[in-house]
């Protein structure tokens, strides 16, 4: 196997693993699980995986400040656990497809924030793309005549996510002095202790233990934590060795399509044309912005060779 072949093939099964999020938090909900509870189970194992490849590949990333360990709190609470929460909260208050649509949008938050935040330029193809988003965002809600036909706190959940997912992105840059891997580690693990306070384990494993199906319970709670966070965010990344980031993001632009898939056959989850023309949407305003970034990642590249070579 070459090094496309690698490239593409982790980038699909992250992809494959983010698809089948949505269906594992949802299957977890019916069994009665809480949304708190949801939460904290991915958080908390992908925060023992994450651990466990630190201790394997690179210890020094443990090495944190009191600071750092503020700063990681801000990073944990802020931005994963209410991310895991929002996404949790809009699965169950709306269809899989639409809630992984809207947390598609993050890459448009990211470019505002670069505006806002990093003193990027805004121009009419950026305005462009946000509009675009907009527009889709609109069309996949079902929003007619000013009203909503799905649930106001699903939508709300899942246009949070999409904010807070983009924040997670942007974050780190404004701690430089600290190794991404460090702030996110410990984040993890804030996180989790954050949604393990507003948790009542008595009450989930009761329900884990009593279900008729423990197998497929215990099932999906591994694959929320390991598969759809852990693996997929490390695939995700280890991909972009092999391949070019522009079609990392293109393979990765799938997952929405992946969800809606295994949302009609598990649930009976069907989109109206409105919606589908609306997914369709943002996710062409995310592979052009994607797109965008990764030109300018090449320019800078090419200027550094050239102020080196001068």
């Amino acid at each position: 196997m070459n090094n496309k072949q690698k490239g593409i093939s982790l980038v699909l099964i992250a992809t494959v693993f983010w698809g089948i999020m949505g269906i594992s938090s949802r299957i977890l909900y019916e069994a009665g699980l809480s949304t708190m509870f949801i939460a904290f189970s991915r958080s908390f194992l992908s925060s023992i995986c994450f651990f466990i490849w630190i201790m394997i590949t690179d210890r020094k990333i443990l090495k944190i400040d009191p600071r750092g360990l503020a700063i990681s709190a801000l990073y944990g609470i802020g931005t994963f656990a209410l991310c895991f929460i929002g996404y949790n909260l809009s699965v169950e208050y709306i269809p899989i497809s639409v809630a992984t649509v809207l947390m598609f949008t993050n890459s448009i938050w990211v470019t505002i924030f670069g505006v806002l935040f990093f003193g990027e330029k805004f121009n009419m193809k950026k305005g462009s793309v946000i509009l675009l988003t907009l527009v889709g965002c609109i069309m996949v809600s079902n929003m007619s005549l000013g009203h909503f036909n799905m649930s106001a706190i699903g939508i709300a959940a899942g246009l949070g996510t999409g904010f807070l997912f983009a924040f997670q992105i942007i974050f780190p840059k404004f701690f430089s002095g600290y190794r991404k891997d460090t702030l996110l580690i410990y984040g993890y693990i804030f996180a989790s202790i954050f949604i393990g306070l507003f948790t009542d384990f008595k009450e989930s494993f009761d329900i884990i233990a009593n279900a008729p199906n423990i197998g497929v319970v215990i099932l999906n709670i591994l694959s929320i934590g390991i598969l759809s966070t852990f693996i997929s965010n490390t695939f995700y990344i280890k991909s972009t060795e092999y391949i070019e980031a522009s079609v990392t993001s293109i393979l990765a632009s799938m997952e929405p399509v992946l969800s809606s898939i295994f949302a009609f056959f598990i649930f009976g989850e069907v989109l109206n044309g409105k919606q589908i023309v609306g997914a369709i949407l943002i996710i062409i305003a995310a592979i052009i912005l994607e797109l965008k970034l990764d030109k300018e990642r090449i320019n800078n590249v090419f200027k550094l060779k050239f102020i080196n070579q001068n």
